[in-house]
């Protein structure tokens, strides 16, 4: 019995539609404002999500108490009930008014003073209708400071100023409290205010866990994104290097026939040489091609030799002004001691060239390069920043693949390949990338829009 194993195909432009889709979930997922504001939008979502239910229970309550009362035998006085709905009516409005401004902790933290004083007095005035000290509600203002004190995390200067509020009105709706009534209120202050203390540090220590974390994640994501590209760039180079090397084996033998082709007809067919000198210039530029394709996969060993990486730098910027119009300044900070280092002589010329002539070339109406070369413990760092337009976050991590248009758009889109813009072979930083790493090196890219990008080619220090 034979198994039967379904595949599944993605095409480009379904990955192209994955990559959108996890670049718009890291940007949800990524954290915005500084710490100080994340903080403070945190503990104004906890007040809001309390500070509702809170003021609707107690609406609730004392409209629930209004209710019972008017079927109460013998019937209360009207003042009691008239208090009764003006207590919860005001509760409400407060519930109200924190569904409207809970984007504005200021807002907030006065509904609840509003409310609790809104509270105090209400039941304070229907404890003085219905007997004072000896009224079944007299009860109802400290058990409602009570329950705004615990159930809200008001900052710790607020909850004393309650406490003291509900003291004053029992003291004016009761005469002749005992004194124990205002020890009670203190002890709720001076504890409503340890209380609210512990509760904000406690949110302050969660709030670092969270930021830690988030750090950590954002610094995996990013190491998992290199490792992708490495990955992915490995990967290139061997493909990149077996099919170079079959492509120059079949472009060897058409050259070698072109030029017999020359040769013949310029003796016996003067008016076909024109066409084979045609067919020889478009050889030629495959085999430049494939000569570049090479390098970035250093398909060809090379052999160490020690250079002044300082005065190759030099060489290479010095170059790349050369080909571009004037206004560019270099701005060189050479650390001294760094040495020669040993390289590939060759290889990190042309590979600096690049990043030159990509730095010079992103600043059409001149600016100031900055380069520099300083050591690292055992690295040596050679840097070339610009004052160009910056590469979008989106983009940054398609640089080094081969034939990626760096301007104006994805040389890969909607499955069909795009023509190479003016002066560029789309082989500039992967060529950079396979040079330096078949050193032993590796290359660094920092970039922000609007401020420009730094390239930096990091080898060891042998």
């Amino acid at each position: 019995m034979t198994e039967r194993r379904a595949t599944a195909a993605i095409s480009l432009p379904a990955a192209k539609d994955l990559r959108e889709r996890a670049n718009r979930a890291g940007e949800r997922a990524a954290l915005a404002g500084t710490p100080r504001s994340r903080f403070l939008r945190e503990q104004r979502r906890r007040f809001a999500s309390r500070l509702l239910p809170t003021l609707a229970m107690l609406g609730v309550a004392t409209g629930a108490a209004a209710l019972a009362d008017l079927f109460h035998d013998p019937p209360v006085s009207r003042w009691v009930s008239l208090a009764q709905g003006l207590t919860a009516t005001a509760l409400a409005g407060g519930a109200l008014g924190t569904a409207l401004a809970r984007k504005n902790i200021v807002a907030l933290v006065s509904i609840a003073v509003a409310s609790s004083a809104v509270m105090a007095i209400g039941w304070g005035s229907i404890a003085s209708f219905t007997g004072g000290v000896t009224s079944p509600y007299a009860l109802a203002v400290p058990l409602g400071v009570s329950i705004m004190v615990v159930a809200l995390p008001l900052p710790p200067a607020i909850v004393p100023m309650l406490a003291a509020l509900g003291a004053a009105a029992v003291a004016v709706s009761c005469p002749g409290a005992p004194p124990l009534a205002f020890v009670v209120f203190a002890l709720l202050g001076g504890g409503g205010y340890a209380i609210a203390r512990t509760r904000r540090k406690r949110a302050l220590l969660s709030f670092r866990r969270v930021e830690r974390l988030a750090a950590a994640v954002a610094r995996i994501r990013r190491v998992q994104e290199q490792l992708v590209m490495v990955e992915k760039l490995e990967a290139l180079r061997v493909l990149v290097g077996g099919m170079a090397h079959e492509l120059n084996n079949a472009l060897a033998v058409s050259l070698a026939s072109t030029e017999k082709i020359v040769e013949i007809a310029e003796r016996d067919a003067p008016g076909a040489v024109r066409a084979a000198h045609r067919a020889q210039g478009g050889l030629v530029r495959i085999r430049s091609t494939i000569d570049r394709l090479r390098r970035f996969a250093m398909a060809e060993a090379q052999i160490l030799e020690p250079a002044d990486v300082g005065a190759m730098l030099d060489f290479a910027l010095e170059s790349a002004i050369g080909r571009a119009r004037s206004g560019v300044v270099i701005d060189r900070r050479y650390e001294e001691g760094v040495g020669p280092v040993e390289c590939h002589v060759s290889a990190l010329a042309e590979a600096l060239y690049q990043v030159a002539k990509n730095a010079i070339e992103s600043m059409p109406k001149g600016g100031t390069v900055r380069a520099s070369v300083r050591r690292e413990g055992d690295r040596v760092v050679l840097a070339v920043a610009d004052e160009g337009k910056g590469i979008p976050a989106a983009r940054l991590a398609k640089v080094f693949d081969p034939f990626y248009a760096r301007d104006t758009a994805d040389t890969f889109t909607g499955a069909r390949l795009l023509p190479a813009l003016p002066g560029r072979s789309g082989l500039g930083l992967s060529a950079v990338y396979g040079l330096v790493s078949a050193m032993g090196g590796k290359v660094e890219i920092q970039s922000e829009v609007g401020k420009g990008t730094e390239v930096s080619i990091v080898l060891p220090a042998r």
